[in-house]
């Protein structure tokens, strides 16, 4: 069965995503809200934050995408909490230029005796759990089998009546069908402060290397600091890291620090490093490759996605296409931040 992708918005859809994560659950509101049949499917195995980040400080054409996922987050009702942050490092001018166009104001500071930029509107908590807990899920494991130039998806030995199928299992894409991404490790440590600020603002720190956000957001003398090494890994693998070769770099700009508990989660890579989507088969989609950027650029990729199945609209800087001939690569360095 070849789609017609210029008819698909003018029929409802029975819809199958595979992943109920921040990709999932997006392209779940957006499909249920055109009135689209959709199921997902997800074993729930991956633990889920409370909150994640959500910031407009990006580079180029991914801050577009993160106003296209807050767009989603006031369209969806999905809760977030806005703190200024600083970022210390050499910024273009162009790029700063470009954040304020998007409502951010910003001016220079000198704050943990260091200069940098000083930001109001760029970055938020996300109440992400919230937003994927409020998606129907079918509890089981699913498989894709291919079947010429189709797809099809299967629980159990029980097989799903779909006219396309989306992947959106984040790490475990490459795992389900052929995709040109891999899993890796990324982690953050919850600490205790000597400074209360750091509960009520965000630290981008591009001279150390390391990043700090509230944990609470009450003032309260705790943080979260991460931007360790990445560790290449398939998913589930039990990875153990060491949080003091970041600790010792922040601790040079915050001062002490005692780490309380360290935790991680496993993300998804591309061969550049960037979100991607697109087509993999004639009723196979693909969303993926948000690089632990899930809450900014999440959402935006999945409207991307959503408006190329339904209107036939093409983002050639993000779709998946741009990998055809790749066969083996390196997870390299997030090239969303400066």
């Amino acid at each position: 069965m070849i789609l017609n992708i210029n008819n698909l918005a003018f029929s409802l859809l029975k819809v199958t995503i595979i992943g109920s994560g921040i990709a999932g659950s997006s392209l779940y509101y957006m499909f249920k809200k055109a009135g689209h049949n959709v199921k997902v499917i997800d074993p729930r195995i991956r633990r889920i934050f409370p909150s994640l980040i959500h910031s407009l400080l990006l580079v180029d054409k991914d801050v577009y995408l993160s106003k296209l996922a807050l767009d989603f987050y006031k369209e969806f009702n999905i809760e977030t909490k806005e703190f200024p942050s600083f970022t210390i490092g050499k910024i273009d001018e162009k790029l700063i230029k470009l954040w304020e166009e998007y409502g951010v104001k910003i001016e220079e500071k000198i704050i943990f005796n260091s200069k940098g930029i000083y930001a109001v509107g760029g970055d938020r908590l996300v109440y992400i759990k919230r937003m994927i807990d409020g998606v129907p899920i079918i509890k089981e494991k699913a498989s894709v089998i291919k079947k010429g130039n189709t797809a099809i998806a299967k629980i159990n030995d029980k097989y799903i009546e779909s006219d396309i199928i989306i992947l959106a299992a984040g790490p475990w894409n490459s795992q389900i069908f052929s995709v040109p991404t891999k899993s890796y490790y990324c982690w953050a440590s919850l600490t205790l402060t000597q400074d209360s600020k750091l509960d009520r603002m965000f630290v981008y720190d591009y001279e150390l290397n390391f990043y700090s956000r509230p944990f609470l957001g009450l003032g309260i003398r705790t943080a979260i600091i991460g931007d360790g090494e990445t560790i290449e890994a398939k998913p589930c693998q039990r990875i153990k890291v060491d949080p003091e070769e970041v600790m010792t770099r922040a601790r040079k700009r915050l001062g002490k620090l005692r780490v309380i508990y360290t935790s991680g989660e496993f993300c998804e890579g591309t061969p550049d490093m960037r979100p991607a989507y697109g087509r993999l088969l004639d009723n196979l989609y693909f969303i993926g490759g948000f690089d632990g950027y899930g809450a900014e650029v999440g959402p935006g990729v999945a409207r991307l996605l959503f408006n190329f199945i339904t209107k036939g609209e093409e983002d050639k800087d993000y779709i998946v296409d741009r990998f055809n001939g790749v066969k083996d690569f390196k997870i390299g360095k997030e090239p969303h931040e400066l």
